[in-house]
C-alpha cells in the first residue's frame, strides 16, 4: 500500500470518528431539547405565569413566585458582575495590556469559567448566608455574579484588544485623556461585541441551580424581599421534578421549556448583533 493511499485511509478513518462523535452529541442534544418542547408545551397556561403555588397535593396554581424571584436573582446579579467585567476587561485590555499581571488574570479568568457552580455556591453561602443566620436572595444574585464575571472579563478583554491602536492614537492626537479615548472611542467600536458578551453571560446563568439551593433557597410564597429566602424558577423545577405529584411534574417541564425558549432567544439576539455588527464591517 502506497503512503498516500495510506494518508487517505487515515483521514478517512479520522472523519468517519469525528462524524460519528459529532452526531452522537447532536442526537442526544435533540432528543433532550425535543423532550422538553414536547411536554413543556403541554403544561404551558397562564395559570402558570399568574397564580402562586397551592398546598402540597392540591391540583392547579402557578409558579408567578419563582418567575418574580429569578427576574429579581438575575437583574441584581447582571447589575453587579456586568460592571465589575467590563472594567475588568477594559484594565486587562488598556491598561495593563502586554503585562504579566494581565497574563495572570486572564488565566485565571478561564479557569472560573469552568470551575463548577457548586464550589461558587458553597462559597458565597460561608461568606454571605452562614455569618447572617438565614438564607437570602442578594447572596444567590452574588454567586451568579461571580459566575458572570469571567465571562464578560474576556469577552470585553477580547473585543477592546481588536479595536485598533491607530484609533486610539488619533483621539489622543486630538488631546483627549486615556478615559475619554476609551469611554467615547473604544467602547463605541467594541459595543456590538460587549453587548454579546453580556447577553451570552445572562444565559450562562439563566439555568443554574447548584448555586441558589446554597444561597437564596427557595420560598412557597410570593415574596419580592431579596433579604431573606425568595423564589426562584430553576431551584423550583428541581424541587417539583424530585416530588411525588403529577402536576408539579407538569409544572417542571413547563418551568424547564420557559427557561430553554429564553437561553435561545437571548444567544439568537447575541448572534445577531454580531453578524449585524460583522455586515456593516
Amino acid at each position: 500500500m502506497t503512503r498516500a493511499r495510506m494518508r487517505k485511509l487515515e483521514s478517512v478513518g479520522a472523519l468517519a470518528l469525528c462524524s460519528l462523535a459529532a452526531f452522537a452529541g447532536l442526537f442526544w442534544l435533540v432528543f433532550i431539547l425535543g423532550d422538553v418542547l414536547v411536554h413543556g408545551i403541554k403544561a404551558l397556561h397562564l395559570h402558570l405565569f399568574f397564580k402562586d403555588p397551592v398546598p402540597p397535593g392540591m391540583q392547579g396554581g402557578g409558579l408567578r413566585n419563582a418567575f418574580v424571584g429569578q427576574l429579581l436573582i438575575t437583574f441584581a446579579a447582571t447589575i453587579i458582575g456586568v460592571p465589575m467585567g467590563i472594567l475588568g476587561g477594559t484594565f486587562l485590555a488598556e491598561y495593563a495590556r502586554g503585562k504579566w499581571m494581565a497574563r495572570i488574570i486572564s488565566v485565571l479568568s478561564d479557569i472560573m469559567v469552568s470551575v463548577p457552580s457548586i464550589v461558587i455556591g458553597t462559597f458565597i453561602y460561608a461568606l454571605m448566608v452562614r455569618p447572617f443566620g438565614h438564607f437570602n436572595g442578594w447572596a444567590g444574585a452574588v454567586a451568579l455574579a461571580i459566575i458572570m464575571v469571567p465571562v464578560v472579563v474576556r469577552t470585553t478583554e477580547s473585543m477592546l484588544t481588536l479595536v485598533p491602536w491607530t484609533l486610539r492614537e488619533a483621539a489622543f492626537a486630538l488631546g483627549a485623556p486615556y478615559y475619554k479615548v476609551i469611554t467615547q472611542v473604544v467602547y463605541r467600536g467594541a459595543a456590538a461585541g460587549i453587548l454579546t458578551g453580556v447577553l451570552l453571560s445572562i444565559a450562562r446563568v439563566a439555568g443554574e441551580t447548584a448555586p441558589l439551593l446554597f444561597t437564596s433557597f427557595n420560598n412557597n410564597f410570593f415574596s419580592t424581599d431579596m433579604n431573606g429566602p425568595i423564589a426562584s424558577l430553576t431551584v423550583t423545577i428541581f424541587q417539583y421534578a424530585m416530588g411525588p405529584y403529577e402536576d408539579w411534574h407538569r409544572q417542571a417541564w413547563a418551568a424547564s421549556f420557559i427557561i430553554a425558549l429564553f437561553i435561545l432567544v437571548i444567544t439568537i439576539i447575541g448572534r445577531t448583533i454580531v453578524k449585524m455588527r460583522y455586515d456593516k464591517g
